[in-house]
């Protein structure tokens, strides 16, 4: 069974600025680099294979962040990719095809998240999603993984599975499509970090409150290993089935104390 599409939407929450703002130059000039046209909100390009076949590709800037000095050569750097791949891809495209990047950003104190939902059509009837986030201490102009959150000593990949056990098992019992909580493969041993399903808690974000985190991040064939089920279809997931908020309090005794953890 195969589910595609079905990861919650996210916001745009890019802001359309003047011609003459700074911000709206530099996301002018890079979206150019990008080989597009900006509109104030998306850099827009096609691309048509030798089989006659387009491939529209458009991505949200977040004007505020293109220039920033920690964020910026980061997200240039993830955008610019993105947009290469798909320009690639759209190159040996049989049928007319789409590649669309999203964001949404998150704030806790000096931290910001930035998450970007890819959805892309390459074949077939469905289009996928993909998550990629980055989270940044925008006060110290560095980039944050999550074992930055943690205390010393602590594996995120370890600690956090047993405290956000209930919360992990609500989303995967609010996972599309509808089914019965608890059966295969919405059960919590199959979305560890180990797992594939999972990701490996690769795409994640810090908001106020919560941690939030997207599983998986890309879109998986199946589940590992095969012979887990028996006899039963194969399960794939598409990028962000099952997002998990987990509340910061519940994570207090792991957390470093900038990020909601006990002193």
């Amino acid at each position: 069974m195969r589910i595609a599409g079905l990861a919650a939407a996210l916001v745009v929450v890019a802001t359309a600025l003047g011609p003459t703002s700074p911000a709206s130059a530099s996301a002018t000039s890079f979206c150019g680099e990008l080989g597009g046209t900006w509109n104030g909100q998306y850099c827009h390009t096609t691309v048509q294979s030798d089989r006659n076949a387009v491939r529209d590709i458009k991505v949200a800037i977040p004007t505020e962040l293109i220039d920033h000095p920690a964020v910026g050569p980061v997200l240039r750097d993830y955008l610019a990719t993105l947009v290469g791949n798909w320009r690639t891809v759209g190159t040996r495209m049989v049928a007319d095809s789409f590649g669309e990047g999203n964001y949404q950003v998150f704030r806790h104190g000096d931290a910001l998240s930035l998450v970007y939902r890819e959805t892309y059509h390459a074949d077939g009837p469905d289009f996928n999603n993909a998550y990629r986030t980055f989270t940044f201490d925008m006060a110290r102009g560095t980039r944050l993984q999550l074992a930055d959150l943690m205390k010393p000593g602590v594996d995120p990949l370890t600690a956090i599975p047993p405290l956000a056990h209930p919360y992990i098992v609500a989303a995967l019992d609010a996972a599309p499509p509808p089914h019965q909580p608890g059966s295969y493969p919405f059960v919590a041993e199959r979305w560890t970090p180990d797992k594939v399903y999972s990701g490996g808690y690769k795409a994640w974000a810090l908001t106020p409150d919560q941690l939030m985190i997207y599983m998986p991040d890309y879109p998986v064939g199946r589940d590992s290993p095969t012979d887990f089920t028996p006899g039963v279809m194969q399960w794939s997931m598409d990028g962000g089935t099952v997002q998990a908020r987990i509340p910061l309090a519940a994570l207090a005794p792991i957390l470093r104390p900038e990020f909601g953890g006990t002193p």
